[in-house]
């Protein structure tokens, strides 16, 4: 996928959803660990700048390697994890999760799942741009 997309998007930067990752690490800790794990990787994402953000994945990663070495392995070797720290601090918190996305897909499918059919692409186009206005109003 990252092949295709870099095809295509070749200047589009892409953002690892770490609400999911985080989720993922409660998966394959143990249920006593659960709470200090999630608190540490919280660290990550709340820190101000991308060399913070560095300094406290590695402290994550130093804090549990002895415990959970496969999963501190992998979670290091995975890419995307720190993009959003690009970008100015007004708007990382809706970068570092798809929660935004994912909400915003399941409203557009919800209020097309009522229509049965578009009697053309143009009616489809205008539906679709009159329920980006709606949902961007009840965001605000």
């Amino acid at each position: 996928m990252d092949e295709g997309l870099n095809r295509h998007f070749p200047k589009a930067k892409r953002q690892r959803c770490l609400v999911h990752v985080g989720r993922n690490l409660m998966n394959k800790v143990r249920v006593k660990d659960r709470k200090a794990v999630i608190s540490d990787f919280k660290q990550v994402h709340r820190a101000a700048n991308r060399e913070a953000a560095e300094l406290k994945l590695n402290e994550f990663a130093n804090n549990w390697h002895q415990t959970y070495p496969k999963l501190i392995k992998d979670l290091l070797k995975m890419p995307n994890l720190l993009t959003f720290m690009d970008f100015p601090p007004a708007i990382r918190q809706s970068l570092y999760s798809t929660n935004l996305i994912e909400n915003f897909n399941k409203h557009l499918k919800r209020t097309t799942h009522h229509k049965e059919q578009f009697p053309t692409e143009d009616s489809l186009d205008r539906f679709l741009v009159s329920q980006f206005n709606v949902y961007g109003r009840l965001q605000i």
